[in-house]
C-alpha cells in the first residue's frame, strides 16, 4: 500500500481567488447599480497630483477622440463616451462567439479631484487607448513657502 503525502495550503487557495474577487464584472456590478447616474461600464483611472496640476489617466481602448467627452463640475472630472462595437448584433450565420470581453457601448466615470483646480489651461491627450487629462491647480491649492520673521 502506497500513501501520497500532499501538503494542505489553504492560503494558496485564497491567494488564487483574490484577483477574481476584485474583478470589475463581479465586484463593481453592485456599485454600478447603486449609482444610477453611471450608465455603462467604468473605465479604470489613475489620479496623480503634481506640484502644479492634477493628472488623470483613463483606459478607454478602442475609442476615437471624438467619441469621448470631458467636463468638470463641482470639483469633479467627468469622462464619458459612447462607442458601437463593429461586431454588435447577430453573428454571421456560419459563426458564433465563444468569448466576448471587449468593451463597447457607453461609459461614464466621475472622478473627484483631490484639490481645487481651474479649467483655464487644462488639456487632454488620447494615445494608445489611454486618455490623459492635465488640469492645473487653482492658485490657492498650490504649495507656497511662508517666510519666518525673526522677533
Amino acid at each position: 500500500m502506497t500513501f501520497a503525502i500532499r501538503s494542505w495550503r489553504p492560503q494558496a487557495r485564497r491567494q488564487a481567488l483574490a484577483p477574481r474577487f476584485f474583478d470589475d464584472e463581479w465586484f463593481a456590478r453592485p456599485f454600478r447599480l447603486a449609482f444610477q447616474d453611471s450608465p455603462g461600464w467604468l473605465p479604470p483611472v489613475d489620479i496623480e497630483e503634481t506640484d502644479d496640476a492634477v493628472v488623470v489617466r483613463a483606459s478607454v481602448p478602442g475609442f476615437q477622440p471624438d467619441e469621448i467627452q470631458i467636463t468638470t463640475a463641482d470639483g469633479d472630472l467627468i469622462i464619458q463616451g459612447a462607442h458601437e462595437d463593429e461586431s454588435k448584433g447577430e453573428p454571421a450565420e456560419d459563426s458564433r462567439f465563444h468569448v466576448r470581453e471587449r468593451r463597447a457601448g457607453r461609459f461614464y466615470r466621475r472622478v473627484p479631484l483631490p484639490v481645487r483646480t481651474t479649467a483655464a489651461g487644462a488639456g487632454a491627450r488620447y494615445e494608445n487607448g489611454v486618455l490623459t487629462v492635465h488640469i492645473p491647480k487653482a492658485d490657492e491649492a498650490r504649495a507656497a513657502n511662508i517666510a519666518i520673521e525673526s522677533a
